[in-house]
């Protein structure tokens, strides 16, 4: 028989903690259907499910800050924050509060988090945030972040609507130079300096400093893509329905093997493990072999 959690909820997604354990962001089917604001981080702690923290807001961010101190962070659109670490959970509040977050990322162990208008807030301790927003947009522009990655936290990377991409260089953001104006919603800096950022229509980019080109031949992949993730030397893309990895300049779709054929969306990894996270799955790889939690 499936799970409770897995039958009565959808997966949004998650953050890794350690090898054995990953939060991930999840949605009572049933309050979706009545449009009721809310969040339920559950975890998967050493193959098992468990409620961790619910909230009566709606979010879509989260990460693990390794510093100050280790804990899972959650961050809701309108500047919300629940902490949660053994088992207590703490309320914070990002200030000024932002238009809307849009999601998370741990950066050298501080969790960054990013939304539109170019918003961008660093978690600096315990219930203190500082806003290090890029120029922001006017009020009539579309314009904001979707997502945020950085090898250092004097070298980060944004990307989001219009195809923007922006790099921070510890004193202040430039725009870089990019050809695409499809919304981009991924961005992963790999260990080799080379930053990959991933959109709608299956766009993927490649580049570095402030210049941007398109990988040529990854167009044979339309659809969108959501998550980019480096492990194990391979940079691996998320659709809603497939994963793949970049294989020169050529997307590889992933064989899951004995665990089927996993929704996807989402992608986290901590301590040598990669998670995948669907709306209707959650599955691990150590590099080997797949398993999928049901």
């Amino acid at each position: 028989m499936k799970n409770p959690i897995m039958a009565t909820r959808e997966l949004v997604r998650g953050a890794a903690r350690f090898h054995d354990l990953a939060y991930v962001i999840s949605k009572s089917k049933t309050l979706i259907k009545d449009e009721i604001p809310h969040t339920s981080v559950v975890a998967i702690d050493g193959g098992d499910w468990a409620d961790a923290v619910d909230t009566t807001w709606n979010s879509t961010a989260i990460a693990v800050a390794r510093r100050p101190t280790e804990k899972m962070v959650v961050i809701g659109e309108d500047g919300e924050v629940v902490t949660y670490a053994s088992g207590e959970s703490k309320k914070e509040t990002l200030k000024p509060a932002p238009v809307m977050i849009r999601n998370a990322r741990e950066i050298a162990g501080w969790v960054y988090a990013c939304g539109m208008k170019r918003q961008v807030y660093k978690r600096v301790g315990d219930a203190k945030w500082v806003a290090m927003h890029a120029p922001l947009a006017a009020a009539t522009e579309a314009a904001g972040f979707e997502a945020i990655d950085g090898s250092s936290e004097n070298d980060l990377y944004a990307a989001g609507w219009g195809g923007e991409v922006w790099r921070y260089d510890g004193k202040s953001w430039s725009p870089c130079e990019s050809p695409t104006r499809v919304i981009l919603s991924a961005v992963c800096c790999a260990p080799d300096g080379t930053v990959y950022v991933a959109g709608r229509q299956g766009v993927l980019l490649k580049g570095r400093g402030t210049s941007f080109a398109a990988v040529p031949w990854a167009e044979e992949v339309t659809s969108d893509l959501w998550d980019l993730c480096w492990f194990r030397d391979k940079l691996y893309v998320a659709t809603l329905s497939a994963l793949y990895t970049l294989d020169g300049n050529r997307l590889v779709k992933v064989d899951f093997g004995a665990a089927g054929t996993p929704s996807c969306y989402g992608l986290a990894t901590a301590e040598d493990i990669l998670w995948s996270i669907g709306r209707d799955d959650l599955a691990s790889f150590d590099g080997a072999e797949w398993k999928n939690y049901e």
